[in-house]
């Protein structure tokens, strides 16, 4: 059975990073819509593939954040903190990979496209929580 805080550690896992999902898409959809209008169909897709980029791996790394939550008490915030690192560390090395590949269209809108999408994901994670009404107590434990 689940305690009040492991429930609400869930649902706010789940929260801001939807939202911050919600934000990161909403924002690459426009930028790329936006230089797509402009007539650079090439430079469009090179930042939605940044974008794309930032989702799948600050998304991946959602994932080590709720497993860190859930089983880990007193380690957790090492956990998330550490591979929050790791993803930045991670992130910068594919893209610079990415922008050594011959078939990216154009390099400098994937790294405009995957700052934007970065901006945009911790954008997206401060509203969540802002936003979010979390309970700052567990009232199981104090009966």
């Amino acid at each position: 059975m689940s305690s009040a805080a492991q429930v609400t550690m869930r649902h706010w896992i789940a929260r801001t990073e939807s939202v911050a999902v919600a934000v990161t898409a909403g924002t690459a959809a426009i930028l790329a819509g936006v230089v797509a209008i402009l007539g650079h169909g090439a430079a469009a897709q090179s930042a939605g593939l940044g974008a794309c980029l930032v989702i799948v791996f600050f998304g991946l790394g959602a994932l080590v954040d709720a497993w860190a939550l859930q089983h880990l008490e007193a380690g957790a915030l090492i956990v998330v903190l550490a591979s929050f690192g790791l993803r930045i560390a991670l992130l910068t090395l594919a893209s610079s990979m990415m922008a050594r590949a011959a078939w990216l269209p154009d390099l400098n809108w994937f790294a405009i496209g995957t700052a934007t999408a970065t901006i945009a994901w911790m954008t997206g994670l401060v509203i969540g929580h802002v936003s979010g009404r979390w309970p700052i107590y567990d009232l199981e434990a104090a009966n």
